[in-house]
């Protein structure tokens, strides 16, 4: 597209383009990257990339090596075009609140916020950055009563952040917030409605949870809960590899629970003795820790119907790495009486033909790398 700029007596004409960037979501111990192209069918994806590091997120951010090397390698995949990214840091990086406020009579609307979140702020507000994903206005009149979710992250965190992904040779064009990248992926897959959904991303080590309408968040939380602890007890306790614990989460799950019918081993043959013990065994494993998971979503749940009674939650959309956890849909359907589905966003957007998933349920973690790829930027 161009744009006539009329500068004095002469005409210049500005050429600006438009791209998808790379969409890269740094996850704890995991990278995913993903970058879209428009096509007469909509949205499809144009390359992934997937990578795993070594050590915790802030270890690879001191000593920047491992995670660099591993970004290097993802800028020579040949499927991406570009080195323009988008981003958003690890949610360890980051804090999330709600406010409440009004905007005094000297007062822009972002002095207002920054005053109000210093209060609730770990750190100093000269150390952090301050963006807000949901913001409303909760009554009319001269003096007005607004409420935001402000999510925070301490300045150092970006530029170390930034730093890395520079020596990596990829110029970052924004850096988003997860529930941001969450909801536009969930509204480009699905019609939503003015009513209140629950929003689940279950990472390796951290759970972004979310209550949301169509136009705003009601409450958002990131728990340091994720499969990785599933795996770890599942290899503790049945002495397996970590490769086996992640094929009985896929072929067992919390099959023991979902399955109506397995009331005892009367009448079982032999291997049927042997295979109802051992989704009993899985079970009973996995449930102290799911437990955790699910007081979390009652918290959320308590937290809206004491702000806002009206706000009932229609529907669980769950997704990320619960995609590999058979049945925990189910398990949660039950265990919160809410409507639950697993969102593979894969399943909806057109794969390229060399595609690097050997399954479609591997693109499952994807999920925020795909909302933010979906954020199209504009360059000269």
């Amino acid at each position: 597209m161009g744009i006539t700029v009329l500068k004095g007596l002469k005409s210049y004409m500005l050429n600006l383009g438009s791209t998808y960037p790379i969409g890269i979501d740094i996850d704890s111990h995991n990278i995913f990257a993903v970058q879209l192209k428009d096509t007469r069918h909509g949205l499809a994806i144009r390359g992934l990339a997937h990578a795993e590091y070594e050590g915790s997120v802030e270890k690879a951010s001191e000593t920047h090596g491992g995670m660099v090397s591993q970004l290097k390698a993802i800028t020579r995949n040949r499927a991406f075009r570009s080195k323009r990214v988008v981003v958003h840091l690890p949610s360890q990086s980051t804090v999330a609140f709600p406010i409440n406020f009004r905007v005094g009579k000297e007062e822009t609307l972002e002095e207002a916020i920054l005053r109000e979140s210093e209060k609730h702020l770990p750190f100093s507000i000269e150390e952090a950055t301050i963006d807000y994903p949901s913001l409303v206005s909760l009554s009319s009149g001269e003096v007005k009563e607004h409420k935001a979710t402000i999510i925070a992250t301490q300045r150092n965190h970006i530029e170390q952040s930034l730093l890395m992904l520079k020596q990596a040779g990829l110029t970052v064009e924004a850096v988003d917030a997860d529930i941001s990248s969450l909801m536009r992926l969930h509204r480009y897959l699905h019609n939503v409605h003015a009513y209140s959904v629950m929003l689940c991303h279950i990472g390796y080590t951290q759970t972004l949870i979310s209550i949301v309408t169509k136009d705003r968040i009601l409450v958002h939380r990131n728990i340091a809960w994720g499969i990785r602890i599933l795996l770890a007890k599942l290899q503790e306790n049945l002495e397996i590899s970590r490769h086996q614990a992640r094929a009985i989460l896929r072929d067992y799950g919390l099959l023991h629970k979902a399955e109506k019918n397995l009331n005892g081993d009367q009448g079982l043959k032999e291997d049927e003795v042997t295979r109802e013990s051992l989704v009993r065994t899985i079970f009973q494993i996995m449930t102290p820790y799911l437990e955790t998971l699910v007081y979390e979503f009652h918290n959320l749940i308590g937290y809206v119907i004491s702000e806002e009674p009206d706000a009932v939650v229609q529907e669980l959309c769950v997704y990320g790495q619960a995609n590999f956890i058979r049945d925990l849909d189910r398990y949660l359907e039950r265990t919160l009486n809410i409507p639950t589905k697993f969102v593979n966003p894969m399943t909806k957007i057109a794969l390229p033909e060399d595609n690097m998933l050997s399954d479609i349920s591997d693109g499952a973690p994807f999920g925020l790398a795909l909302g933010l790829a979906m954020r199209k930027v504009t360059w000269l």
